[in-house]
């Protein structure tokens, strides 16, 4: 926005229209989760439904972002408690940059194996489906329907995480 339309409309009415814009982009957003083909990691080629369990976790991220990276460090600390959730990471990295995803995730010791992938967005039709920047966006599925979703993360959100994973397995 312009310096001058900001002068003259006052900052209350832009962070008015940038609310109302989340708003409509969360009111618009897919609610249950499609059964795209995509690519992992190791370049296989899957449906998403194959990697779901009853209850999955799912988050749009990337290398550059450090909330993902903060929420994906403290997800990793407690996920092996939660043997019957999927975990589902779809990365939002530049499609040139898999080599660079792929020696992250090494480096970080993501603990990649049948409970736990990461996908590769390289389209961005996820994340256009999903309304998913700006990222991290976080998903809690239960039978491949969206029953939590939250923007962005702060240190102490994983709490709220646990509390929506141990209800959406308790129900």
């Amino acid at each position: 926005m312009s310096e001058s339309f900001i002068k003259y409309y006052g900052l209350d009415i832009v962070f008015r229209y940038l609310i109302l814009f989340a708003l409509i982009g969360n009111l618009f957003a897919q609610s249950n989760f499609p059964n795209n083909t995509v690519r992992l990691i190791n370049n296989e080629k899957t449906n998403l439904h194959s990697l779901t369990s009853k209850v999955s976790f799912v988050s749009f991220w990337a290398t550059w972002c450090i909330p993902c990276i903060k929420e994906i460090d403290k997800l990793n600390e407690f996920i092996d408690d939660y043997e019957d959730v999927s975990v589902i990471l779809i990365n939002e990295d530049k499609p040139g940059d898999k080599a660079k995803v792929k020696g992250f995730v090494r480096s970080r010791k993501y603990p990649i194996d049948d409970n736990y992938h990461i996908i590769f967005d390289s389209d961005q039709k996820l994340s256009r489906q999903f309304s998913a920047q700006p990222i991290p966006l976080t998903l809690i599925l239960k039978d491949n329907e969206v029953v939590y979703r939250k923007r962005g993360f702060y240190l102490g959100d994983e709490i709220e995480l646990k509390k929506q994973l141990d209800d959406a397995l308790n129900d």
